[in-house]
């Protein structure tokens, strides 16, 4: 995955120039902020990742979306466009967010469920999963009906499906195989 290399690579060189500078929470506040805003924005999306919009253009667009933002987050922005890595812009993000978790030590967890879950019932699955250091971790709690109860826990490559859906999948297939 080539992308995913040249994300780490850009966001590592804005990583270390941010802690150079002491600038560390600031940039990476604003990484949160721009990061749920192009997440949100299909047309944004779209536009960074076009071929046939000029880089001059691109540049002038991002400059007028980010001006609020400080000059360190601006110049990277125009760095990127510059050398056309704009279509990575949202991965290089991301790959930034997870170095601030590894420096300050927490994990992401994902908790999708059919309902909303409770401080109580999110504690108790962290508990319940021992790659998970409670007091650390950052939960994010998606709502797929579709699951029918149960939940899945998500953090990075690690992942536990305890859904009804997955359940009653597994005993489907189960039941359809023949026996001679």
């Amino acid at each position: 995955m080539r992308i995913s290399r040249l994300a780490k690579r850009y966001a590592l060189g804005l990583w270390n120039y941010a802690i150079s500078e002491n600038q560390e929470r600031v940039v990476i506040e604003e990484l949160q902020v721009a990061t749920e805003n192009i997440e949100q924005n299909k047309q944004f999306q779209l536009f960074l990742k076009s071929p046939i919009i000029e880089t001059s253009k691109k540049i002038e667009i991002s400059k007028e979306i980010f001006k609020s933002f400080t000059k360190t987050f601006q110049h990277f922005i125009i760095l990127v466009v510059k050398h056309k890595r704009e279509n990575i812009l949202l991965d290089i993000f991301r790959e930034t967010l997870k170095l601030n978790d590894e420096y300050l030590g927490t994990q992401r967890v994902e908790i999708v469920s059919a309902i909303s879950l409770d401080e109580e019932t999110i504690a108790k699955i962290l508990q319940s999963t021992a790659k998970i250091n409670s007091e650390k971790a950052i939960v994010k709690n998606t709502i797929d009906e579709t699951l029918l109860g149960g939940y899945i826990l998500r953090m990075e490559d690690f992942q536990v499906d305890a859904s009804v859906k997955t359940k009653l999948f597994n005993i489907k297939k189960k039941l359809s195989e023949k026996v001679y």
